[in-house]
């Protein structure tokens, strides 16, 4: 046998062998699943912008804020609609529900502003601005208005507004009810007319003449 024979018959065996070992493994491996089934198959993913969200947030904080906003006009509306006097009234109902929940400082700047706002409106006067020590030096402190207005109460009540606001003073459940009931009168008889006589009490009597 010739050198060139049995190189073929060489090449040919070792063909064979591989040929034997690639359908070995094209066994062993997984089967591929058929092109023609789509189940497993998913649609593309949907992705919301990135301004989606901010979006929503933002819309939402706009539409609370009309609320608010809204809620307040009406408010507004309605106190120009009322009196100074029911205006007082419902101001001293604010200060009297900060008073029971021991909110002792709001309670306080309301019933100052609201005492001295009907002072100043009694008077005719700016008095907002002046100090407790200003307020004590006017002239409606002095006779005869003094009587009048019962100023030493008013400042009385002023001087606790001062010193629960300025000094943190505690003042109990009690006190503060007692305090706005008190500034409650003392709204009500600044804002009511002063009295005057009548006419025929200021005029002198006729002397009755006897013959």
């Amino acid at each position: 046998m010739s050198t060139a024979h049995r190189r073929r018959r060489t090449a040919a065996a070792l063909g064979g062998l591989a040929a034997t070992l690639a359908s070995a493994v094209a066994l062993a491996a997984p089967l591929a699943p058929a092109t023609d089934d789509i189940r497993d198959i998913r649609g593309p993913i949907a992705i919301a912008p990135w301004w989606r969200w901010p979006l929503v947030i933002g819309v939402a904080a706009l539409a609370a804020l009309a609320v608010v906003l809204v809620v307040r006009a009406v408010r507004a509306r309605r106190a120009r609609d009322l009196s100074p006097v029911e205006r007082a009234r419902r101001a001293l109902d604010e200060a009297r529900a900060h008073a029971r929940a021991g909110r002792v400082h709001a309670w306080a700047d309301i019933v100052a502003e609201t005492v001295r706002g009907a002072l100043s409106a009694r008077l005719g006067l700016d008095l907002l601005p002046q100090t407790l020590r200003e307020l004590a030096d006017g002239a409606w402190t002095k006779p005869p208005l003094d009587a009048e207005l019962e100023s030493d109460r008013i400042l009385a009540l002023l001087e606790a507004c001062d010193l629960a606001r300025f000094a943190r003073a505690s003042l109990d459940a009690d006190a503060l009810e007692r305090a706005t009931a008190g500034a409650r009168d003392v709204v009500e008889r600044l804002y009511a007319p002063p009295e005057r006589p009548s006419a025929g009490a200021a005029l002198p009597q006729r002397p009755t003449v006897t013959t």
